[in-house]
This record gives C-alpha cells, sequence and structure tokens, in this order.
C-alpha cells in the first residue's frame, strides 16, 4: 500500500511521524513490507510544524505528475489553528482521491477532504473542540464529533489530534489483519478499543451567539448547580420570562436551560473524579444530584462512560469508587 503523508505548515510532526511509525511496526509484525510512505509537500521544501521543528518532505505534490493513481491511500495530519485549508493541496487530495485513492485525515486535516466535496453528503468526524467551525464551513457534511473515526470506504475520518494512531491501527486491521494492529497496540502501549470522544470533550463549549441574557443565565447556572435550581430562578438572572428564556437559550446554545444544567453539574463531576478523593456517592450529592442513580444515568449519558470508568481512565488520585 502506497501511502502519501501530505505535510503542511503548522501540522504536527507527531501527526506524521507517529502516523508513520505505526505503519512501520505493522510492517515489521508481520514480517513484509505492507505499506511504503512517503512525506509530500506542497513544494517538496521542509514545512514548519506546529512546535516549530521543521519537517523533511520526500517529495513534492506536483512530483506525482498525473499519474495519482500511484497512490493507494493519502493522509493529512493533524494541526493547531487551522480552519481554513490551502486550496492547492486539498485539491491535490481531492485529485487523489478521483484517481482511486483512500483519502484519510486526522483532526483538522479532515478539513482538506471536505475543502476537496470528498465529505459532501457523507457522514464525517473531526475534533470535538472543532466541530462547529466544521459545521458553519461544511453545512453539507453530516458531521458526527462524538465518533472516533468514520469509515466511509473510500475515505476515513479520525477524531481529535491523537486519533491519528486509532487510523493507523484501523488501516492496519483492514489491510493486513485485526490480530495485526492488536499487535501493533501491544507494542507501542496504544489503547485501541476507543470509539467515541465523548469522554474527552468538554460539555461547556458552547457559544452565546452574542446574546448577553443567555450568558447571563449559564453564568448563574455555573454558580448555583450544586443546589435545587428551578426555572424562575435562572429567568430572572437573565432578566427573562421563562418561557423568553427558554426560546433564546435553544437557538443561541443548541440546548434548553435544564440540559445546559445538567452538563455544568457533569463537567464539574468530571473534575472531581480526575482529582478529588470523594466517592461517586459523595459526587453525587456535591454536583447537585439528591438521586445517585439519576446521577450515573446522567453521567453515562454525557460522557459514554460510568463514573467509575472515567475515574480508573483520567483520575490522578486513585480515590474509591
Amino acid at each position: 500500500m502506497r501511502v502519501g503523508i501530505l505535510a503542511y505548515d503548522s501540522c504536527l510532526a507527531s501527526g506524521v511521524h507517529g502516523f508513520s511509525d505505526t505503519l512501520a511496526v505493522a510492517n515489521l509484525a508481520s514480517g513484509r513490507e505492507v505499506f511504503e510512505t512517503a512525506v509530500l509537500s506542497a513544494d517538496g521544501v521542509p514545512v514548519r510544524c506546529f512546535a516549530g521543528a521543521l519537517l523533511q518532505a520526500d517529495a513534492a505534490l506536483g512530483d506525482a505528475g498525473p499519474d495519482l493513481g500511484q497512490w493507494d491511500i493519502v493522509y493529512v495530519p493533524p494541526a493547531f489553528g487551522l480552519t481554513e485549508p490551502d486550496a492547492a493541496p486539498a485539491s491535490w487530495v481531492g485529485r487523489a482521491h478521483a484517481s482511486g485513492a483512500v483519502a484519510c485525515g486526522a483532526c483538522a486535516g479532515v478539513f482538506f477532504l471536505a475543502e476537496a466535496g470528498i465529505l459532501r453528503g457523507r457522514p464525517a468526524t473531526t475534533h470535538w473542540g472543532l466541530a462547529q467551525a466544521f459545521a458553519a464551513r461544511y453545512p453539507d457534511v453530516a458531521l458526527e464529533p462524538d465518533r472516533m473515526l468514520v469509515d466511509g470506504g473510500d475515505y476515513i475520518c479520525a477524531g481529535g489530534v491523537t486519533a491519528y494512531f486509532d487510523l493507523a491501527l484501523h488501516l492496519v486491521a483492514r489491510h493486513v489483519s485485526p490480530e495485526a494492529a492488536l499487535s501493533c497496540a501491544r507494542t507501542l502501549l496504544l489503547d485501541p478499543g476507543r470509539i467515541r470522544q465523548t469522554p474527552y470533550m468538554s460539555l461547556l463549549s458552547l457559544p452565546s451567539a452574542g446574546d448577553e441574557a443567555v450568558a447571563a443565565a449559564r453564568r448563574w447556572m455555573e454558580d448555583n448547580y450544586a443546589r435545587p435550581v428551578r426555572i424562575g430562578e435562572v429567568a430572572a438572572a437573565a432578566h427573562l420570562t421563562g418561557r423568553t428564556l427558554l426560546r433564546r437559550f435553544r437557538r443561541a446554545v443548541g440546548r434548553t436551560p435544564a440540559q445546559y444544567l445538567q452538563a455544568v453539574r457533569i463537567e464539574r463531576a468530571k473534575r472531581l473524579l480526575e482529582t478529588g478523593g470523594e466517592s461517586t456517592g459523595e459526587i453525587s450529592s456535591m454536583v447537585g444530584y439528591a438521586d445517585a442513580t439519576a446521577f450515573f444515568k446522567a453521567f453515562r449519558e454525557l460522557t459514554g462512560l460510568s463514573p467509575g470508568a472515567y475515574r480508573r481512565r483520567f483520575g490522578l488520585s486513585g480515590g474509591p469508587e
């Protein structure tokens, strides 16, 4: 499998090398060169990566000439601060895809696939923190930001930054075997079972669409989440009627005030599970739930994990269940 890796200014060097290293480990594990990788830049010159290091390219995009069918896979790595991909490399990805290559992107790299028109009317994912910008720029893409991977057959999208590892393991499973992918994961100490981004997502990274009354309501709930809250109190804090608050809150945030309050409580519970030593039952009360069962249910719905599983994955304190 001939794999062309698109390197560009501000991309993550780890997103290039970590991806290609995983494929190299797969070659080693299988005893044959399944994947042959090459790093490509627009002009074949080194690119300046996110951390400032120069990344050498093996060739220029134009060196492929008209025979873009030489690539079985083209891959665009993550970047920070990118929401408007350059047209020329995006066009190259589109032409390679049209010539038969499977187009792959991770994190902000997925923007290049969308820019090329590959994702139009099709499901995709990207980093959860880029979801709003992505949806605004590409409203015709069926974005599913909670998913870690979306395999559309002729394209594959990977979510947040280090999801390039998930993408590489997926390619190994697809083109070698699931057993080879598991062997790579064990060798590199990677978790091969990541399906959702939800455990990593911030539940409060939502705009208020410039509505100061809604912003005031959000601040009030963020200050008073630990006690019973009535919608009338929230409306009063925003100097609105209950009905007006509900309408404006939905329009600005995309959730009801009750849904936002639940997100605030679960986000605070996440912080306590990460750093505190309290039991999950104690945390349930601390974040405003009188019913521990309701807390467990809400936590799982919003994070995809039970409180105990979340603490085992992200906890720093080793606190009790």
